[in-house]
């Protein structure tokens, strides 16, 4: 798996999260249960992993559906 974003916004995470799980995009969201912990405390992020595979199809899937410019992606990270 591969890091594409990190973020502390749970809503942006959940839009994501039910994105991906109905176009079938492998990922992981590593670092929840911390952020949980840190009783809504702003900046521990949660890091959104994809299958190396799905990159392509999970950026394409982003900027469809209007998320783009509420994601701050990996440096480096194609997104075309």
């Amino acid at each position: 798996m591969i890091e594409i974003f990190a973020t502390d916004n749970s809503v942006l995470i959940s839009r994501v999260s039910a994105l991906f799980d109905a176009e079938e995009v492998p990922f992981v969201i590593l670092g929840h249960h911390a952020s949980l912990l840190g009783g809504g405390i702003m900046g521990i992020g949660q890091r959104v992993m994809v299958d190396p595979d799905y990159i392509p199809k999970a950026l394409r899937l982003i900027r469809e559906n209007g998320l783009k410019g509420d994601i701050d992606f990996v440096k480096g990270l194609e997104e075309g």
